[in-house]
């Protein structure tokens, strides 16, 4: 059966340029507009233009994080120093650590900052692979396609990031920083000899990859909110109109 991709496509352009509240009524309708229901595939402009979607988020996102300051001076996604270090932090101080605290999580985010880049092709990699059925989840929210791909993606992202997040820290002198600091410390305070063990590869890692889908979320909100602007320009750029 052939379906007319025209009228899909301009519901679901109307579906993302409307309120939150009525989302979920267009979701219900661009459903029913499709022949036989879910069971057969529209034409794949809905797809590519879910990809673009994502892909112009993830631009955004990875250029904003990767300018110097991106994570450190973002308080949505600054890097905090590990849990233990926090606790400890005012008693550390005291001891005269202060700057060294300071500077460690000066290099921490600064390794965020400088890994960042290297998540663009992972990205890229992982949206060509949306299909279809992504495409409905991404009407219940202003950030919906965002959080369906961390949703879906997320980990092969951060495993993928990984080494490139490794080196950094060893470039920006945040694995020296943090052993230095736990060498001084010792067993003068409750849980610091701990540290030793603490994965700082995998801490920070876990945090850029949250702090880049966290960009993205904001720049697909900021589109979204924009039907007759710019990102009215830009949905029906995606979906062909």
């Amino acid at each position: 059966m052939k379906i007319h991709s025209t009228g899909l496509i301009a519901a679901l352009v109307m579906a993302l340029a409307l309120p939150m509240a009525a989302q979920a009524d267009w979701a219900d309708r661009l459903r029913g507009a499709l022949p036989g229901g879910d069971a057969e595939r529209p034409a794949s402009g809905q797809v590519e233009g879910l990809r673009e979607l994502l892909g112009s988020s993830s631009d955004h996102a990875v250029s904003a994080a990767s300018q110097s300051g991106g994570f450190l001076d973002n308080p949505g996604i600054k890097i905090p120093l590990p849990g233990v270090l926090q606790d400890a932090q005012s008693l550390l101080s005291r001891l005269g650590l202060s700057q060294q605290l300071d500077d460690l999580e000066a290099a921490i985010n600064e390794a965020a900052e400088r890994a960042a880049p290297a998540a663009r092709p992972i990205l890229a990699e992982a949206i060509r692979d949306v299909r279809f059925e992504d495409v409905q989840p991404i009407l219940g929210s202003s950030d919906g396609a965002t959080r369906h791909l961390q949703d879906r993606q997320g980990e092969r992202v951060t495993q993928a990031l990984l080494p490139e997040t490794r080196r950094a820290l060893e470039e920006t002198g945040a694995t020296e920083a943090l052993s230095r600091l736990i060498d001084r410390v010792g067993n003068r305070l409750p849980g610091m000899s701990g540290l030793r063990d603490f994965d700082l590869d995998a801490y920070v890692n876990d945090k850029t990859v949250e702090g880049l889908f966290e960009l993205m979320a904001e720049r697909e909100g900021m589109i979204r909110e924009d039907p007759v602007g710019q990102g009215g320009q830009m949905l029906r750029h995606l979906f062909g109109r």
